[in-house]
């Protein structure tokens, strides 16, 4: 009898770069450069040297490349370091139907698997996509159940993606893809009690998925077993991590290398939670629209659908004025300030020492909410505003798609210029156009030596 499993790995152990669309090939290579480029800023972030310390400590045989520092180790440590900058500063892509941070999960371990099987550029593609395809499936199935029930559903779902990938480039059966799928269900987690303190481990979580991943196929290639039923199993994946909702077969197993999920991933136009960015712009375009000034505002509600309101918007004391940056990132009344009051939200902004600016904090004191009922998210992950200023008047402005999504998608000028500012944080420019043409010349090229080279210093 087939299992879940063995559907997911069949699709990904045969699928070709030839059997996929030009634009999904395309989209693949553009969150490519994404994640690279957030990865390479990232490398700025205090979190960054204990893991950096960590993977050089382990050592190993010199299989993949720790971006910008050029060190040379084992595919999975490398996977580990990579995938844990691609998710340090809460600026990578999301597959919203899932609630997944995909790039994060699958690029690191598309690369360091392909470095380290001398895989072709083609090659490497083909394995993102099906990573891509296999970790949307994972979390849409369960529509939004794994945060209801506080998991962080990316390091979940990514360490499924990362099986896949990892096996379909070391030429796995697949049949042995399945037993990694299998083995990878024990390793796959993450829970969100960082949202209250602000720590680090979310950041770490996309790291020990590709890690977990990679390790899982190397054990399916040694034979090793895993259970099959991994997903629909009276102990498998939905049925531990909510009991309280049924899974969605077809979402899982359906429509592969038809329906491509790799075409609805967004783009994140902020660093900061995807949650907030319909809103954040909802209150910045009212303000520009009614031509008032932040301090003429008395107070703002913030409509928001209810699933988001107690990653951003609990307690709200506390996010009215968060005290390190990662809560100042997961703060709905911070960010609408922010956005509202500068006119943009960049990384500058979120930084701790700029975490004071009595202008953000006094319109972010301002901001209530409102959770409601939605039909729409995670779809799209869509908020307004209510708005009413000091001399009584009262607006208001719904956000109904946000802009990164592909109703509403950032462009590919877009994609890149945000890659050469995340990127020019620590590389030189001459660097920067040496990785953007490796990015889009990947399926000419025989291996990714070009590619991670442009990644390092020197």
């Amino acid at each position: 009898m087939e299992t879940m499993s063995d559907r997911l790995s069949v699709f990904a152990a045969n699928l070709k770069y030839e059997d996929i669309p030009a634009q999904v090939v395309e989209k693949a290579k553009l969150h490519l450069l994404d994640a690279l480029g957030i990865g390479l800023a990232s490398t700025k972030e205090p979190y960054v040297e204990g893991i950096v310390a960590l993977v050089r400590d382990w050592g190993g045989n010199p299989g993949a490349t720790l971006w910008r520092y050029g060190d040379r180790l084992p595919a999975a440590h490398a996977a580990l370091a990579n995938g844990s900058l691609v998710h340090g500063i809460d600026f990578d892509d999301t597959h919203t139907d899932s609630i997944t941070h995909v790039s994060a999960c699958v690029v690191p371990t598309a690369l360091a698997a392909g470095e380290a099987n001398g895989a072709s550029g083609r090659e490497i593609l083909a394995a993102m996509v099906a990573g891509y395809e296999v970790i949307a499936r994972v979390g849409s199935a369960l529509r939004g159940g794994f945060h209801e029930k506080g998991y962080h559903a990316t390091p979940i779902c990514g360490a499924f993606g990362a099986a896949v990938i990892a096996g379909k480039l070391m030429g796995l059966a697949p049949e042995a893809i399945a037993n990694a799928l299998g083995t990878v269900g024990s390793q796959a987690a993450g829970i969100q009690e960082f949202l209250d303190d602000g720590s680090w481990v979310k950041r770490f979580h996309p790291g020990w998925a590709c890690h977990s991943g990679i390790t899982a196929a190397q054990l399916g290639g040694y034979g090793f077993l895993g259970p099959r039923k991994v997903f629909e199993g009276r102990f498998g994946l939905y049925a531990t991590h909510n009991q309280d909702r049924e899974y969605d077969p077809e979402i899982l197993g359906g429509g592969l290398g038809e329906r491509w999920e790799t075409l609805q991933i967004s783009f994140k136009p902020y660093p900061c939670c995807h949650f907030n960015h319909a809103t954040m712009d909802a209150a910045k375009n009212l303000l520009q629209e009614v031509g008032a000034a932040p301090e003429e505002v008395a107070s703002i509600e913030a409509v928001v659908p209810e699933p988001i309101v107690h990653i951003v918007c609990e307690p709200i004391a506390h996010k009215q004025r968060p005290n390190t940056q990662y809560a100042a990132l997961f703060s709905l009344p911070y960010c609408l300030a922010v956005n509202a009051v500068k006119g943009r939200a960049t990384l500058d902004d979120f930084e701790e020492k700029n975490l004071n600016d009595e202008r953000v904090l006094d319109l972010a004191a301002k901001v209530s909410f409102k959770g409601v009922p939605s039909d729409r998210f995670p779809q799209y992950l869509h908020g307004g505003v209510r708005m009413t200023l000091a001399d009584g008047r009262s607006f208001e402005r719904d956000e109904p798609v946000n802009w990164g999504n592909p109703e509403n998608p950032m462009k590919r000028e877009d994609v890149a210029g945000k890659f050469r500012r995340n990127a020019g944080r620590v590389m030189p420019e001459d660097k920067l156009g040496e990785l953007v043409t490796a990015v889009f010349d990947l399926d000419t090229e025989a291996s990714a030596e070009k590619l991670v080279a442009a990644c390092c210093e020197g």
